[in-house]
């Protein structure tokens, strides 16, 4: 875990500690009735003025994130989806991609997205 500007950020550090687990999964944003989905490559805490920090994740073709005293984790998202809020009730979510095997359409495989970005 890394200080951000001398202070520790464990809930969002979690995430940028453990982010192989989570990139190449689904970031999808919810805001102004417009859904967005694009892929994970990479989560990021970084300094936020000279006092706090900001959480993101980044995804090929955009990016979400809030100041860390601003956001938060919505205890009530949907089953295998993370959902966050930030400002202003903005909310966002993102999902782990787990694949039982190499092969789609194996019977009893989980169902591979595909991305069109």
């Amino acid at each position: 875990m890394n200080k951000i500007n001398g202070k520790y950020y464990p809930l969002w550090s979690q995430f940028v500690d453990r982010k192989e687990e989570w990139i190449g999964g689904v970031l999808e944003d919810h805001d102004m009735g417009e859904v967005l989905i694009t892929k994970i490559r990479d989560i990021e805490l970084v300094p936020n003025g000279k006092e706090s920090a900001f959480f993101r994740v980044i995804g090929n073709s955009f990016c979400c994130g809030f100041g860390v005293e601003f956001g938060g984790i919505d205890p009530n998202g949907e089953t295998g989806w993370l959902t966050f809020y930030g400002y202003r009730g903005h909310s966002w979510r993102i999902k782990k991609i787990t694949h039982a095997c190499s092969r789609p359409g194996t019977p009893g495989v989980l169902r591979y997205l595909e991305f069109k970005e």
